[in-house]
């Protein structure tokens, strides 16, 4: 096999491992999503009352049981302590006959997406007046779930990529060993070139020297 061969087998056994080390992490992130439950990951629930917001983030959702239309539920906040503050509740849009959020399609199982509170601050008590029980969730945590979940769909995309990838350059590097049949054997030949000697020449040649000869002796007498 030559070294050629084996380079391109050997970027493409990567690329195949690599593959399937995207497509099995997209696979693990992408779960995070079905993960998410309202009960779960609240920071509160309640009806009316004083909600303690602990956490960093100055967004939560709201999200209330499925049975509430969206026309009827109502909420009013404000801090405890009468102090000034730039917290308010902002209701969604409601769908055309007002029974649920216009979001509604892309809501948790169970639940309506109602709204969100904005402009809370770590620490500071509020005053809640609601129509009916609902849950706060973080809105940070939304977003991080949601990002996990598109990371996980363009790494899915990326590994099924490399897979094929790694196969077409396999298939390639198969081609190759077949039909180059591996590094053969050069055989090296060498031809030694055969002197033809004419005897009847080297006859004449001799007849004639040994002619001359008699001449030059018989002159000099």
């Amino acid at each position: 096999m030559s070294n050629g061969t084996k380079i391109t087998l050997g970027i493409g056994a990567l690329f195949l491992l690599a593959g399937i080390g995207l497509t099995f992490l997209g696979g693990s992130s992408a779960s995070g999503i079905e993960d998410f439950a309202v009960e779960e990951d609240r920071v509160w629930a309640g009806n009316s009352g004083i909600y303690v917001h602990e956490i960093s983030d100055d967004v939560v959702l709201i999200f209330v049981s499925d049975d509430v239309r969206c026309d009827e539920f109502s909420m009013r906040i404000s801090r405890e302590d009468g102090g000034d503050s730039k917290v308010e509740y902002k209701h969604d849009d409601c769908t055309s006959d007002g029974s649920m959020p216009v979001g509604y399609s892309d809501d948790p199982s169970g639940w309506y997406h109602m709204g969100a509170i904005s402009g809370l601050e770590q620490g500071v008590s509020y005053n809640i007046t609601t129509s009916d029980e609902f849950s706060a969730v973080s809105e940070d945590l939304i977003v991080e779930i949601f990002e996990g979940f598109f990371g996980a769909i363009f790494g899915i995309g990326g590994g099924v990529g490399c897979i094929c990838c790694g196969v077409i350059i396999l298939l390639i590097g198969g081609i190759m060993a077949v039909t180059s049949g591996g590094n053969k054997t050069q055989t090296q030949i060498e031809i030694t070139p055969s002197v033809e000697v004419d005897y009847n020449k080297e006859e004449e040649v001799e007849g004639y020297e040994k002619e001359e000869k008699k001449w030059y002796e018989d002159d000099s007498s």
